[in-house]
């Protein structure tokens, strides 16, 4: 879930680093805003989380428009 800007709000933030207490080999913190990723969301998202890969590709887009 999003509060409107594309970004997860602070508690959603804060349950998911709650989740992610279990870190796997491979964990990492994503380098924009710190949330740690387990290896398959490393994987993924080309080393970025979630909601920091759709604020760049919607970036990108405005971008591209312009």
């Amino acid at each position: 879930m999003d509060d409107g800007d594309g970004m997860m709000t602070v508690e959603l933030q804060a349950k998911k680093i709650a989740d992610n207490l279990i870190r796997y080999n491979g964990s990492s913190p994503c380098p924009t805003c710190g949330m740690i990723m387990n290896p398959v969301e490393f994987m993924a998202n080309r080393g970025h989380c979630t909601p920091c890969t759709a604020q760049r590709n919607a970036s990108r887009v405005r971008k591209g428009m312009a």
